[in-house]
């Protein structure tokens, strides 16, 4: 009898490593490593080893020749280091001072953020956001009568004076009487009476200053674009006459903007000459290919009239020399066959022939 209750603690006993390494998936909500009651149920749930060795040692029984006093006191030592290890006992003392684990606090007349103490911060004038105005996540931004913070630290040269949340194009900014903040940085040049998005992009903003036209990607700047051509094409790419850009950054020297559009499926683009591969660290243009007749099949695999070519790694784009333009098909993967496209002459699969066809 005892060997087998002593068999089912093993089994009991193994779930307790996993547990403990899927401990921080249960403060994944927001809000949930500032509750006191929710660290105690989850410290308390993980102790589990030490009342079963407890019972060990007040029935008097061993596990495996091994007193319960002794594993009662193994089991303390490595639950309360592995606490430590995680972090949960000075989580759990910042809840009981006061101090939130994540986002602002005040407490002890001193400004906290993220149980870390907030230099120079003055705990009278603080101003933290509530869960009404931020529901879904914790504020990283907060303010006092001379300060404008960023995730615990001053953003140097910002005002706090009249500041208040604005959001344009799927993100949040913040303006004051003069300047407009995305994260930690001032926008340069950009006017809050003007500042705006562009409808239906994500990440896209402008200031439009007359003299100047100012166009940003999540906060960033970008370099000088024409007023009148300037559109976002998705959420990372746009263009104007003159340029195409990659968030911030121009892409593409060579091809001709004013021309220049997204395929369908975002990964490829084109222009009056060339078809371009887009989704790439450094996007180029396919020049063999024929733009008039180009078509994106599934699976990595693309054909003109001149032949078949396929995505080699997201980096280059390779033409399968054998493949038959007329009679290829891109298909679900053959279990069969090993293939995922296949002519009238071959199976394919990843762009390489891995097997010969008959047709019937």
């Amino acid at each position: 009898m005892q060997t087998l209750i002593n068999i089912c603690v093993t089994f009991v006993l193994m779930f307790w490593p996993i547990l403990l390494m899927m401990s921080p998936m249960m403060f994944d909500a927001p809000g949930s490593e500032n509750n006191k009651n929710h660290f105690i149920t989850m410290m308390l749930f993980l102790c589990y080893p030490i009342g079963i060795f407890f019972l060990y040692w007040v029935f008097g029984a061993t596990y495996f020749g091994v007193s319960g006093f002794t594993l009662t006191w193994i089991s303390c030592v490595v639950i309360f280091s592995a606490f430590t290890i995680f972090g949960y006992f000075g989580m759990l003392s910042n809840l009981h001072r006061g101090i939130a684990n994540t986002g602002y606090s005040i407490a002890e007349n001193k400004v906290y953020y993220s149980g870390k103490l907030v230099e120079n911060a003055d705990s009278e004038s603080f101003v933290i956001l509530t869960e009404n105005e931020y529901p879904y996540s914790i504020p990283d931004h907060a303010w006092d009568r001379q300060h404008f913070y960023y995730m615990g630290k001053t953003i140097e040269g910002a005002i706090a004076d009249n500041i208040r949340r604005k959001e344009v194009a799927n993100r949040t900014y913040w303006v004051n009487e003069s300047q407009v903040i995305y994260d930690d940085k001032i926008l340069p040049g950009a006017r809050p009476d003007n500042f705006a998005g562009f409808d239906g992009f994500t990440g896209w903003s402008f200031s439009d200053n007359n003299d100047q036209y100012l166009a940003f990607s999540y906060g960033i700047p970008l370099p000088a674009v024409d007023k009148t051509t300037f559109t976002p094409l998705n959420d990372f790419l746009a263009k104007d006459k003159y340029q195409i850009f990659e968030k911030n950054q121009p892409i593409l020297p060579d091809a001709d903007a004013e021309s220049f559009e997204l395929l369908d499926d975002h990964i490829f683009g084109k222009d009056k000459n060339y078809i371009y591969y887009i989704s790439t660290k450094v996007p180029f243009a396919i020049k063999d290919v024929d733009p008039s007749s180009f078509e994106l099949l599934d699976r990595g695999y693309l054909k003109d009239k001149n032949g078949i070519y396929h995505v080699i790694q997201y980096e280059r784009i390779e033409k399968i020399e054998q493949a038959d333009v007329a009679t290829f098909q891109a298909t679900r993967y053959d279990e069969a066959s090993k293939s995922d496209a296949r002519d009238i002459n071959h199976f394919y699969y990843n762009g390489k022939i891995v097997g010969k066809r008959k047709e019937k």
